[in-house]
């Protein structure tokens, strides 16, 4: 088949249809609008990650990879309609001028927040390094309102938040991103828990969604012996198109023995990561199933304004299978499908089995089964952030908070004034259905006393799910001030106490011979079942 006679054959058909809707349509059509939804429900048919990129797109892109941006340095929510300072970067213009957590934007350059979206605020307070902004500033305890004039800058965001020892002999460091300034961060940070008397680290690589391809190898080199093979990438019918290799001899020595923690929300990169130790059996991997993005996309410019950011390839690791988790595009839509092959059972250096396509699987499960609706709506609602803004100024520091036996009881009093709630399995089908039957027949007594037997077994629940998920909602809340008063320090330092997943990897840094156990075991998988 001449692919490219297709092509133009298929153009012409595609550009008689656009040039019809535009000239002969009942309504005169918006052609920058119309051109970007037929280019978005064209991309619909293929994998989540095939894009087509505008120019705040591109933005957000290039903050993801290069790691930084121009700007104050603030961490922005909206709650309640009010433009709020989650903190201030450490370092940053902002931090320097005095700006707060709590600290309410009312103003930017002049013009107000109120009914502001999120990311129209954050555009207005980026611009080029060097250049002014005025940021109208209302303090949270006296109401004091002031201008504050803030000369913009290059912001480097961290993909390290925070790295320590949890004990005499085990240092801990979590990543959050996989940009440019990764390998570096995790270098020095390495160093450090290292100089601190390290003699087991533990990676944690738990939510965080991947990013640059060349830094997740850059932190493997760190790791590993010289001229390993670390990643390949293969095309079409499966067409190697690029082997990727340590360069250096490793910064860590194999005597310090390695865990990395993963989960759902791990993927791309750290699955790359978490895949290539497991495969040489450098370090336990512990948690849950990671997400299974094994696909390799490449950004190709249509324009100064636009790009095509679009998949060409699969990761493998060295083990030879790929991380992706499932077939991502139609099967009508592939030319030929019998060349799309299922991976299987594949093995470590070691010859332990791990399974290709889906994913990475750790070597020892930590099932958390808790499940929380009621603590997870607080935190959607920005609940947390809010309570302690109200009520830091009870409280000279965390212990403080800690030692507060009625703080469990003041918080239950503030979600019910704030009206909120978890979910109950159902109770979105009894609105429709209470509504649907209201419309019929509201003045029904029968029906209406039903409905208020079930409403009150829901707020039954309700109640009782604040007692069922005490132990975690003080925990949150707990953490909510830690970084308050100590930021991300004190908010890690606090959580990793009671981190179930981290608590398992402790337990086989002290005991060597199950650490080196599960890297040589050839049967099943431990699990750990956790309640927390």
């Amino acid at each position: 088949m001449d692919i490219y006679r297709e092509i133009a054959r298929s153009q012409q058909q595609i550009m008689t249809v656009y040039k019809y809707l535009l000239t002969e349509y009942i309504h005169e059509l918006d052609i920058t609008e119309l051109t970007t939804r037929i280019i978005d429900s064209m991309l619909s048919n293929f994998d989540p990650y095939t894009e087509y990129y505008q120019e705040k797109d591109l933005e957000d892109l290039s903050l993801k990879t290069e790691g930084e941006f121009s700007g104050v340095g603030l961490e922005i929510y909206m709650y309640e309609d009010q433009l709020t300072v989650v903190s201030p970067i450490e370092g940053s213009p902002a931090s320097r001028s005095g700006i707060y957590t709590g600290d309410a934007i009312m103003n930017i350059d002049g013009e107000p927040t109120a009914g502001l979206e999120l990311k129209d605020a954050t555009s207005r307070i980026r611009g080029r390094a060097g250049t002014e902004v005025i940021l109208t500033i209302k303090k949270p305890k006296t109401g004091e309102i002031q201008d504050y004039s803030i000369i913009r800058d290059i912001i480097t965001i961290k993909d390290i938040p925070f790295y320590g020892m949890v004990n005499d002999d085990v240092g801990y460091l979590r990543i959050t991103n996989f940009s440019v300034n990764t390998a570096n961060e995790t270098k020095n940070a390495m160093i450090g828990l290292m100089q601190d008397g390290a003699s087991n680290v533990i990676i944690d690589l738990r939510d965080n969604p991947g990013g640059l391809l060349s830094s997740s190898l850059d932190l493997l080199d760190l790791i590993l012996p010289k001229n390993l093979e670390l990643v390949s990438t293969k095309g079409r019918a499966g067409k190697s198109i690029k082997n990727y290799k340590t360069l250096n001899n490793a910064l860590i020595p194999e005597t310090i023995n390695m865990a990395v923690l993963i989960n759902g929300a791990s993927a791309s990169a750290s699955e790359i990561v978490a895949g290539v130790l497991q495969d040489y059996d450098r370090a336990v991997v512990l948690g849950s199933q990671s997400f299974g993005k094994g696909l390799v996309q490449t950004v190709i410019g249509i324009n100064q304004e636009t790009a095509l950011k679009i998949t060409n390839s699969k990761y493998y690791i060295p083990s030879g299978r790929s991380l992706q988790k499932r077939e991502f595009i139609d099967d009508d839509l592939i030319a030929d499908s019998s060349t799309v092959v299922a991976d299987s059972l594949f093995q470590t250096k070691a010859g332990r089995s791990v399974v290709g396509g889906g994913g990475i699987a750790p070597d020892v499960i930590v099932k958390d089964e808790g499940s929380y609706p009621l603590a997870a709506s607080i935190l959607r609602s920005g609940a947390y952030f809010k309570f302690v803004q109200q009520n830091n100024d009870q409280y000279a520091s965390i212990n403080e908070v800690l030692a507060d036996n009625e703080l469990m009881t003041k918080f239950k009093v503030f979600i019910e004034e704030n009206d909120i709630s978890g979910y109950v399995d159902g109770q979105e089908d009894l609105k429709l259905a209470k509504e649907k039957l209201s419309k019929k027949d509201e003045k029904n007594l029968f029906i209406n006393n039903a409905f208020s037997v079930i409403e009150k077994q829901i707020e039954k629940t309700q109640s009782a799910m604040f007692e069922d998920e005490k132990e975690i909602i003080q925990r949150m809340i707990h953490g909510e001030f830690a970084f308050f008063y100590n930021g991300y320090e004190g908010r890690y330092n606090l959580y990793l106490k009671d981190d179930m997943v981290v608590q398992k990897a402790l337990e086989i840094f002290a005991d060597e011979s199950q650490y080196l156990s599960i890297l040589s075991n050839t049967e099943s998988t431990e699990v750990a079942s956790v309640n927390n």
